[in-house]
């Protein structure tokens, strides 16, 4: 990612997340006519303990010198969550981003096959480059559809995106979230960028991602889809593999949705 990207998110980030937060919000009594939405300048920096300068130049785009003591009460200030705590993080060169691996490990791979819940490896621009039997028979996968791109295939594909029915919104919502989380990081890279592209020309979907919520995809999400075996709920959960970029995302079903997966695997 360019500098330029890099500043140019930050800016944006903050300026959003500033105005999300209201006086009431962290106990500042609201006098007066106010000309801003939410916080003003100087009461971030009050908040955050840090001078009007420092913070001005931080909502600029400058993060050079600023240390992640002073990311972190910025953070606080602006009642981050912890997704995006972390972009933050990202954006000012405190967190960086981790160098990719094409191939996932043979034991990563081994430990997915192991498991009896559906189960898949994917990339940070969210290729799976491998998937188990579980996972192939909820979602129908035949072999010669791996490799896929989650996105392309579970949310935007016509069949898949029937498995989801009344509740494709609500299952693709966190995915958005996720996705504009990605983007912001990786502005230039082209998959994200396509990615993108195609979520925003879709108008059900363009909404969402204007809303500019922002999450990590290490936090679980709930999902109902009427699968190949019926009507499959699920929590998915995606577990990090250290020294690895690629990660393991496990779908954890609820007892029928459980009940109905051991019968449909007999």
């Amino acid at each position: 990612m360019s500098d330029q990207a890099l500043k140019s998110e930050l800016r944006r980030f903050l300026k959003d997340r500033r105005a999300r937060v209201s006086p009431a919000d962290v106990g500042i009594a609201a006098t007066g006519r106010r000309r801003v939405r939410g916080l003003r300048r100087e009461e971030v920096a009050d908040l955050a303990g840090i001078g009007v300068s420092w913070y001005t130049s931080l909502e600029s785009g400058d993060a050079e010198g600023v240390s992640e003591a002073t990311v972190l009460a910025v953070s606080d200030a602006l009642r981050l969550t912890d997704s995006e705590r972390k972009y933050l993080l990202v954006l000012t060169g405190r967190s960086p981003l981790p160098v990719e691996v094409d191939e996932p490990s043979v034991l990563l791979v081994e430990t997915m096959d192991a498991l009896a819940f559906p189960a898949y490896i994917i990339t940070a621009t969210w290729d799976v480059l491998h998937c188990n039997a579980p996972f192939r028979r909820v979602w129908g996968i035949v072999d010669d559809e791996v490799p896929f791109n989650a996105v392309e295939r579970l949310f935007m594909a016509p069949a898949a995106r029937a498995m989801h029915g009344e509740r494709f919104l609500e299952n693709v919502a966190p995915v958005v979230a996720m996705l504009r989380s990605a983007v912001g990081r990786r502005p230039h890279d082209p998959t994200l960028r396509r990615l993108h592209e195609q979520l925003v020309a879709d108008p059900e979907i363009v909404a969402l991602w204007e809303t500019y919520e922002i999450s990590d995809p290490l936090v679980p999400n709930a999902c109902t889809i009427e699968s190949a075996i019926g009507t499959f709920r699920y929590d998915a959960l995606t577990l990090a593999n250290p020294g690895e970029t690629s990660a393991l995302v496990v779908q954890i079903p609820d007892v029928a949705s459980r009940d109905r997966l051991a019968r449909a695997t007999r």
